[in-house]
């Protein structure tokens, strides 16, 4: 009995970390899409990945207006953020805090990673192209 124990916390343990290793990786490859994206796209930039204490994240900017803007208050920038958790328990209560709350406007959820942006965004069709490209 404390065989099979011991056997079943070993596979609990090897399947968190395997999903975490999932998450990971599915974040970078995220984070490469929409870099690849929006490669030689005037007004479209991709933030470097930030780590903070529970969580990593980056920023996708689009502009909507690049080609009359005069200064740098006539540019108008859409947001997409993406954020992994380090927990599940963590991911899903900014998720669930979203939901009840509305503040981020649209929020896809995909294990421990967070996509956010205005409910109406202009952008939103080429963050779900990304998202299915990565996610399918």
């Amino acid at each position: 009995m404390k065989r099979l124990a011991l056997i079943l916390s070993l596979l609990i343990l090897l399947s968190c970390s395997a999903c975490t290793l999932r998450d990971e990786r599915n974040f970078t490859d995220l984070y490469e899409a929409f870099l690849a994206r929006g490669e030689g796209v005037e007004g479209y930039e991709v933030t470097e990945i930030e780590k903070y204490d529970g969580f990593d994240c980056f920023c996708v900017r689009v502009c909507l207006n690049t080609d009359d803007a005069v200064t740098l208050d006539d540019y108008m920038w859409f947001e997409a953020e993406v954020m992994r958790f380090h927990s599940e328990d963590e991911a899903n209560s900014a998720y669930e805090t979203n939901l009840q709350t509305g503040v981020g406007g649209t929020c896809k959820r995909y294990g421990t990673i967070l996509v956010y942006w205005m409910t109406a965004d202009p952008f939103a069709d080429l963050y779900e192209e990304v998202l299915n490209s990565v996610f399918g």
